[in-house]
């Protein structure tokens, strides 16, 4: 799904002009280096134009995505010769609807090589950061933190720590996917499903980490505490980390109906509560991360001393 069809409620473009309520931090020289960086990923392409023969054309992964682009809108809304693109100010990206020039960026990563989806994502987040603006892309999908700086690196070290997991270790994929989803319904205004999303993928990393399929956070905490407790300092209260910080995340969702239902009288959750929620959700994962790293890196020590130690020499 395209990024303006994930944010069709906030972006509006049958009534006059358009009307954008999610990129509109995104300013002209922001759009002009985006456009720039998109130019210099533009990686050649051969595609077949036939299933049945052997002709091909030469294009690239810029140009497919636009052609794309323009094909799910089903129209050309994006028009451009190659020479467009050799200078910055002059090319129809930068003066494009910014969704929409958050769609091709989307689509041209998947359009490049493994290679160079990488380093497209590094510089693309490097102009972000560069300006200062709340956004990142992580594995194609551009999403907004709307948050302070702090917050920020927060969110995104915790995503790039749970890609990396779930790349070697595809059980992690469905928090990964949680926290995803988290920060896209809190960009929405779907708060109440931002904390439910930022649990469930809070509960679905110690589900992979107790190794157990079910459960809820109150019988996941207790799990974990009992086979980790020796990780923690002596002067700390095994059943006390697990009650005041373990446990605090899903005290919000449990106490907000967020995920229960209202009942009789309307709830109303707040910005700053799913704010919070989802920092904790980053914050509690990558600790849970770290935790299952270090132990995981403990173990493929202690195999390989006693594969040392067996050798007949």
């Amino acid at each position: 799904m395209l990024f303006s069809e994930r944010y069709s409620d906030l972006i509006d473009v049958g009534h006059g002009e358009p009307v954008d309520k999610i990129c509109s931090d995104i300013d002209n020289a922001t759009k002009v280096e985006l456009a720039e960086i998109m130019r210099e990923f533009a990686e050649p392409q051969k595609v077949s134009t036939n299933r049945y023969d052997s002709y091909y054309i030469n294009t690239t992964a810029l140009e497919s995505a636009i052609q794309l682009f323009n094909d799910k809108k089903h129209g050309p809304y994006i028009w451009f010769e190659n020479s467009d693109f050799d200078n910055a100010w002059s090319n129809p990206l930068a003066v494009t609807f910014t969704p929409f020039l958050f769609d091709v960026i989307e689509l041209q990563y998947e359009e490049l090589s493994d290679g160079e989806k990488e380093e497209f994502q590094a510089a693309i987040n490097t102009v972000f950061r560069q300006h200062d603006m709340p956004w990142l892309l992580c594995e194609g999908h551009l999403i907004k933190m709307d948050a302070t700086q702090f917050e920020l690196d927060l969110r995104q070290k915790t995503l790039e720590r749970m890609r990396e997991l779930k790349d070697s270790e595809p059980k992690f994929q469905p928090a990964y996917e949680e926290l995803l989803e988290s920060c896209e319904f809190f960009e929405k205004g779907s708060f109440a499903a931002a904390i439910s999303n930022a649990e469930k993928s809070y509960e679905s990393v110690l589900k992979v980490i107790c190794g157990v399929q079910k459960g809820n956070a109150d019988q996941l905490t207790k799990t974990y505490i009992n086979e980790n407790s020796g990780a923690l300092p002596i002067t700390m209260r095994p059943d006390g980390f697990r009650e005041k910080v373990l446990m605090s995340l899903p005290f919000i969702r449990n106490n907000s109906a967020s995920d229960h239902g209202a009942g009789a009288v309307p709830v109303v959750i707040d910005q700053n509560l799913a704010t919070l929620a989802i920092n904790l959700s980053a914050a509690l994962n990558t600790y849970l991360i770290g935790e299952y790293r270090k132990n995981t890196e403990i173990c493929s020590q202690n195999i390989s001393s006693d594969d040392i130690n067996e050798l007949p020499f």
